[in-house]
């Protein structure tokens, strides 16, 4: 395979993955952001989002349809309160 093939494959791939993400997220109303990183690793950010209502709920749902999560990040300020904005990853 020459390079040219390698990236189109890539890309064509990663286009087919940021399709069944926006589509799995619309259908169960979670209007989140998202990116797929240069490693492939997808990462979802919940803003001001209920700890059970939003963040587990997302967690399960990726689980649920075969991804696997790596972590999250908390990002702005601690509001010492249920609710909280994080970077969700998964692959």
């Amino acid at each position: 395979m020459n390079i040219r093939a390698i990236i189109a494959y890539n890309e064509a791939l990663i286009k087919q993955e940021r399709e069944n993400i926006q589509s799995l997220l619309s259908t169960n109303d979670m209007h989140y952001d998202f990116d797929i990183d240069s490693q492939g690793f997808i990462e979802i950010t919940v803003e001001d989002g209920d700890w059970k209502h939003d963040h587990i709920r997302l967690k399960n749902l990726m689980a649920k349809n075969g991804y696997i999560f790596f972590g999250s990040k908390e990002i702005g300020e601690d509001t010492g309160g249920d609710w909280y904005s994080a970077i969700h990853r998964f692959r």
